[in-house]
Parts: C-alpha cells; sequence; structure tokens
C-alpha cells in the first residue's frame, strides 16, 4: 500500500477490509518516520494478517504492537510480484499459475478493486438470476 495517508479513516478501513478478505501480508511503500506510525495502526487495528517490514532495525515495538505479526523476507517462501489482473478470470489464472509453480502467494500493488478479487476470486457467473420485463 502507498504510504500516503490523505483519511485516516478511509486507510485503516481499507486496511481491515484486505484483512478480512484473506490477504495474508501486507507492506507500505516508501521509507521514513511515517511508514513506521502507519504500520503501527495497521498492526493496531488487525488481529491476523503479517506485517512486512525491509527494515528490521525499528520492528520491535512493532513486533510488540502487532503481537508477533512482523516479517522481512518470510523464510521458506516464495513471494511473485505481478500487476494487478485486469479482471477475476484473469486473477483465478494468475494465482492458478503462480500457485502451480510453487509459489506462497503474489504480491500486487495496492488498488481498490483488490478487496472485490480477494473477497470474490471466481468470474461473476448469475446464471441462476433471471430478469422479466413487462
Amino acid at each position: 500500500m502507498p504510504a500516503k495517508l490523505v483519511d485516516a479513516g478511509e486507510f485503516l478501513a481499507d486496511v481491515r477490509a484486505l484483512e478480512a478478505a484473506g490477504a495474508e501480508m501486507i507492506g507500505l511503500d516508501g521509507d521514513g518516520s511515517e511508514r513506521w506510525i502507519l504500520m503501527g495502526a495497521i498492526a493496531a487495528v488487525t488481529d491476523r494478517i503479517r506485517l512486512w517490514v525491509s527494515d528490521p532495525e525499528p520492528a520491535a515495538i512493532l513486533q510488540r504492537l502487532s503481537r508477533g505479526r512482523v516479517v522481512g523476507e518470510p523464510a521458506g517462501e516464495t513471494w511473485a510480484e505481478i500487476p494487478l489482473p485486469p479482471d477475476k478470470s484473469s486473477w483465478a489464472a494468475t494465482l492458478d499459475t503462480h500457485e502451480s509453480a510453487g509459489a506462497t502467494g503474489v504480491i500486487v500493488a495496492w488498488d481498490p478493486r483488490l478487496i472485490d478479487l480477494l473477497r470474490n476470486p471466481e468470474a461473476d457467473d448469475r446464471g441462476d438470476l433471471s430478469m422479466s420485463t413487462g
């Protein structure tokens, strides 16, 4: 996610929605004190999601805030960085391809569509709905 904060409530709501949708790990772009403050806020409002940090030095306090969920490069895991696929069928195909290749997961840049893709990974098929007009 970008480490730029426009609206704190919206930012933290997006973080909680990512966690609820099943995201495994979250990291922030950039560096500096603002990034660490935002990671602390993320740690405070989430329960399960792992917090990825590239610099372990100031991570000790964050490790306590997050109840042990801070990770650097996760040992024994392979993460593939990919662009966000344009639609649900591409998303599902991309996940299958990387899973078959042995990747633990994929890393994508923040986009509001990501929450929907995580919650509803299958292509929309609403053949069970019928429409009638009179």
